[in-house]
């Protein structure tokens, strides 16, 4: 494999473990487990993101946090762009490899309420840090892709209204607060983005989603991914409690959270329509038209 000749590491076994958004292998080396990342041609985020992602990744591993390490490349680089087959440039970047099982396997309150602990810790760290190099999350669509919800068969027009709708929830939030005042975010930290090491914990992985916001915004992406879970209210419940014995949960009414989980969603799809190999599941686009049409009923846009 091509990255791997940039990192100074000894492969003698490699393995692919995930392919979403962007590919991942299990690197077996002569000193140790690692995880290669690669990503698609698609760019969607800020060039500096993963010179950011590494430095808040090593600062939190400095203050005690377990967190994977970020391998440097043998130039002391936390990336390399490698071309694929067809001449693509792929962000690849190296971690040390984490141990463990991922959050959303049995997902319940208990495991909710340590997500809610984690983020608020994230919360807390980021707060004092610098927020350089990475997109800020004042709009519903941030990532680097065109707007295609319009393009929708059927649900275009609800879901436009439904962000031009919650984008002013968005706006309201940002203007409200003090300027200045927005900070880092790990951007998706769901159960499938944290690994429940032994001995040590809920660890968090793939920072590479971090955008600048605000609490409440994170917490809406957490919650967001709980959506069709048969116990979604106890998972809500436990994961405000865990979050609320480490940092004060915002003071943020009800119909603004609905907003930004409702943003999230439309987000996400907007993503996957960017990324999909092919048309969306029906099933999957009526999802997010309904949850569009009961925000706008809701009369809180």
């Amino acid at each position: 494999m091509i990255a791997l000749r940039f990192f100074p590491v000894e492969a003698r076994r490699v393995t692919r473990v995930a392919r979403s958004f962007n590919t991942v292998y299990r690197i077996e080396g002569a000193d140790g487990t690692y995880a290669l990342r690669i990503g698609p041609p698609l760019q969607i985020h800020a060039t500096g993101t993963a010179q950011a992602e590494a430095a808040w990744q090593r600062s939190l591993y400095n203050d005690g946090l377990a967190v994977p390490e970020v391998v440097e490349t043998s130039l002391g680089e936390p990336m390399v762009l490698v071309d694929d087959p067809e001449g693509r440039a792929r962000t690849c970047v190296l971690f040390t490899w984490i141990r463990g099982r991922s959050m959303r396997t049995r997902l319940a309150p208990p495991r909710a309420r340590k997500l809610g602990q984690l983020m608020a810790r994230l919360h807390e760290h980021a707060a004092a840090r610098r927020a350089d190099g990475v997109l800020r999350a004042d709009r519903v669509l941030y990532w680097r892709l065109p707007d295609q919800l319009g393009d929708v068969p059927e649900h275009g027009k609800v879901l436009i209204e439904a962000r031009d709708s919650v984008q002013l929830v968005i706006d309201d939030l940002w203007r409200r607060r003090p300027a200045g005042s927005p900070h880092l975010l790990h951007g998706d930290l769901t159960p499938a983005n944290v690994i429940e090491a032994p001995g040590v914990g809920p660890v968090p992985i793939d920072f590479q989603d971090m955008v600048v916001g605000f609490a409440e915004q994170d917490i809406s992406f957490a919650l967001a991914s709980f959506g069709r879970h048969h116990d979604r209210d106890g998972l809500t419940q436990s994961f405000r409690d865990g979050y609320s014995e480490v940092r004060t949960w915002p003071d943020v009414p009800q119909a603004v959270m609905r907003g930004l989980i409702v943003a999230r969603g439309l987000h996400q799809l907007n993503l996957s329509l960017a990324t999909a190999e092919g048309p969306l599941p029906r099933e999957y686009l009526d999802h997010h038209a309904s949850r569009a049409r009961a925000w706008l009923a809701s009369g809180s846009g």
